[in-house]
């Protein structure tokens, strides 16, 4: 009994050690990247190989080992792919180490069944919800053995099981906690960095901006002073043009300053559906040029606190970007509503070219921008105003399917 404990704490050692060895390799390699999940993947494989080559032997031919592991955070973290691709090893590890495979492979193909949807809740979950779903999981494996020994009265193998069924759940929990550290570390770098991008601009709005903006006023009224019947067309249209350069160059500087500008405005309480409504209406003609048709479909009654003009902005800018992704021909679905966790959510959904997720994970970055023309600031102040009012932007796109903006806001109460 005190060996077989002995082997179950080197287990526990030699699995933690992996998966510290696999995070000082992925430091910079994000969750769902091909490179994060091929060193998982081989991680997950070496667990596999250790603990089926080398398990825990009752006397009386009973095998506890911690193959469970590797299966579930393969799915968990890795998606179905990693997760397959552990099971099939493990499958091939069963066969040469003469594990009863009949039965090895019945029960892990029920289990990796019931991970596909268990993983997509886990991910959706908060951190203690995540121990909590996977700790109801991993316990139906040993309960079930439990009742198998007690039904041939086998009672003498129940302390091993126990302590081998602690041991792999607090080898489980600690894996998922420092798998869960490490990538709240990664978003807090990423944070970091996407603040400091922000001083950077604000900075410089602050002390340039409104330097530049003065001199490009006078010259854009003298602009026009020019123009006349005194001129050709040809020098009209040259004036035309300039103005409209000159508009645009505002148009940045006006973002610039909207990001060095600091909240003083007091919060009010107003109407979402009246506001979204507005911004709706005020870009339907804009879209009826290109020949886009807006569906709306606008819960009354919802109310927040916060900026109602700064959030019309956000509004108008999506839609905006929405209708030029379209180009022409095309359908947009402005929605609002409250969902179930008593947020209130704004969505808006174009039917355009859609976008890979490489440029997803670069949206709402300073000076980037997929429009040739674009400086990637209009939508910066978009998440900078959603993030004052304590909300959050979540974009959805795929390329050929269009792209979808998620706002949820808290409710007003």
């Amino acid at each position: 009994m005190i060996e077989s404990v002995h082997h179950l704490v080197l287990h526990v050692v030699f699995i933690l050690f992996t998966i510290l060895l696999f995070q000082m390799f992925t430091r910079e390699a994000e969750n769902g990247t091909i490179e994060f999940n091929l060193k998982f993947l081989f991680t997950n494989i070496v667990i596999v190989v250790f603990t089926m080559t080398f398990p825990v032997v009752y006397s009386s031919g009973y095998v506890y080992d911690f193959k469970v592991i590797p299966i579930i955070i393969a799915f968990i973290y890795g998606g179905r792919r990693v997760g397959f691709a552990t099971f099939f090893v493990l499958l091939l590890t069963g066969w040469f180490t003469n594990h009863v495979f009949i039965s090895l492979a019945v029960n892990y193909t029920i289990y990796c069944l019931l991970l596909i949807p268990l993983s997509k809740w886990f991910r959706r979950s908060k951190w203690k919800n995540k121990i909590l779903i996977v700790s109801i999981f991993y316990f139906f494996v040993p309960a079930t053995r439990a009742i198998f020994l007690l039904m041939k009265n086998e009672t003498n193998q129940l302390p091993l099981m126990v302590s081998s069924t602690m041991a792999i759940w607090i080898t489980l929990v600690l894996i998922i906690y420092l798998i869960e550290i490490r990538m709240e570390q990664a978003r807090i770098k990423k944070e970091l960095i996407k603040a400091e991008k922000f001083n950077v601009v604000s900075q410089l709005a602050a002390s340039v901006a409104h330097e530049i903006r003065n001199p490009m006023t006078t010259v854009r009224g003298f602009m026009q002073l020019l123009q006349g019947d005194r001129l050709s067309q040809e020098q009209n249209t040259f004036i035309n043009i300039s103005i409209k350069e000159l508009d645009r160059a505002q148009e940045v500087i006006n973002q610039y300053l909207s990001l060095a500008k600091p909240q003083t405005e007091e919060l009010e309480e107003f109407s979402l559906t009246s506001a979204f409504n507005e911004s709706v209406e005020v870009m339907s003609t804009y879209a009826a040029m290109n020949s886009i048709e807006i569906k709306k479909d606008i819960e009354d009654g919802l109310v927040l606190k916060g900026l109602k003009l700064e959030l019309q902005q956000v509004f108008i800018n999506i839609l905006k970007n929405a209708i030029e992704a379209i180009k022409e021909n095309g359908e947009i679905t402005a929605a609002a509503t409250e969902n179930k966790d008593g947020k209130i959510m704004v969505t808006i959904k174009d039917n355009g070219a859609g976008m890979p997720q490489e440029q997803l994970k670069s949206l709402g970055s300073p000076y980037y921008s997929t429009k040739e023309k674009g400086t990637g600031l209009g939508l910066t102040v978009c998440y900078q105003i959603v993030k004052r009012m304590k909300g959050e932007i979540v974009v959805e796109s795929q390329l050929g399917n269009g792209t979808m903006f998620t706002i949820l806001l808290p409710k007003h109460t």
